[in-house]
Order: structure tokens, then C-alpha cells, then sequence
């Protein structure tokens, strides 16, 4: 294993240890006041109108929050396609969102949450494969 694939390794341990935390919280008051102050920067610097709204920057989040996972995956394991990150991300992501459902009466499933988790793995492992190039031949460089 080369010293980014365990760097990644270490990097998406701990990430998914905090996401796991996050997703399976048994409330998402946390997660709503962060959209809110999300929404509430965007306005202060002149981001906002009737499109800037919190569904739709909950969704956005939900999509950013599985980019990391992905792309430090694809550093794990290159052989995997954005195919193979998609279906894991769906898969994964139908798992968290059934728990919050059944298990976790002070949340809600979302079926929007699972399609905006498995555009996020599919733009994480795109964008590996967009800055693999790039990374490898700075790092030939040295």
C-alpha cells in the first residue's frame, strides 16, 4: 500500500467515524441549526433570494458530506469505479437512512437524502479521477 493510500486510509477512518456519528445522532438539531447558519452566512455576503432556500441547501449538504468518502476511497482502492462508489453510496446510505426511520423515533428518512448521498459519492470518485492525473505527476515531479 503506498503512503497516500494510508494517509487516505487514516484521513476516511476518522471521517467516517464522525459521519457515522452525525448521521446516526438520535436528533438532527445540530445538523438543522448548521443549515440554517449556512443559509444565514450565504444572505450576509449576498447569497440569497427565493432559490437559496433550506431544503435545498439541506440537500446540497447531504450531497457535499459523501464527497470526502469516495475520494478518499478511490485512493484506497483506484480499481473501483464510479460505478462501484455510486451502488456503495446507495446502498449505504438506504442502511442510514432505514435506521433513522426505524430505530430513531426523533428522525426522519429521507428518500432525498439517499439520492443526494449517492450524487455525492459519484462527484467524489469523478473528481478522484479528474485530479489522479494531476496528483501523480506533481508527485513525479519530486
Amino acid at each position: 500500500m503506498t503512503r497516500s493510500a494510508r494517509v487516505a486510509g487514516l484521513l476516511l477512518s476518522v471521517y467516517l467515524v464522525l459521519l457515522l456519528v452525525a448521521l446516526l445522532a438520535p436528533e438532527s438539531g445540530r445538523q438543522t441549526e448548521a443549515v440554517y447558519w449556512l443559509q444565514h452566512l450565504l444572505a450576509r455576503v449576498g447569497v440569497d433570494g427565493p432559490q437559496v432556500t433550506y431544503d435545498r441547501l439541506e440537500v446540497v449538504g447531504n450531497a457535499l458530506i459523501v464527497v470526502p468518502v469516495a475520494l478518499l476511497g478511490s485512493e484506497i482502492r483506484p480499481a473501483w469505479s464510479w460505478r462501484d462508489w455510486t451502488a456503495l453510496a446507495f446502498l449505504g446510505s438506504l442502511a442510514v437512512e432505514t435506521v433513522q426511520g426505524l430505530l430513531l423515533p426523533d428522525r426522519q428518512a429521507a428518500f432525498s437524502d439517499v439520492v443526494a448521498n449517492t450524487v455525492g459519492a459519484l462527484a467524489g470518485a469523478l473528481l478522484f479521477r479528474l485530479l489522479r492525473p494531476m496528483l501523480r505527476a506533481k508527485g513525479s515531479e519530486r
